[in-house]
């Protein structure tokens, strides 16, 4: 899989996890006995789910950061070398 697919990958994931979030606290809300109350189990899992997006595209844009400048770096050695 390339990088590109990867990146589709990480961002399914995490759109699946937030989504996934907010409609276990939207039927905990309105749909699950009683109204408008929500279980510590629910805000647990919406928590983690919530969490794990963060995570998924944090950890992606600190690769891509460091990847950029591990790039230039090598660019810039390559460019040194041409010029002597």
């Amino acid at each position: 899989m390339d990088n590109n697919g990867i990146t589709k990958l990480q961002g399914a994931i995490a759109v699946a996890s937030f989504v996934s979030g907010v409609g276990i606290a939207v039927a905990c809300i309105f749909f699950v006995p009683p109204p408008g109350e929500i279980t510590s189990s629910a805000v647990s899992i919406v928590s983690e789910l919530l969490i794990l997006c963060g995570a998924i595209l944090g950890v992606k844009a600190s690769y891509d950061t460091k990847f950029r400048k591990f790039q230039n770096e090598l660019n810039q050695k390559v460019d040194k070398t041409d010029e002597v």
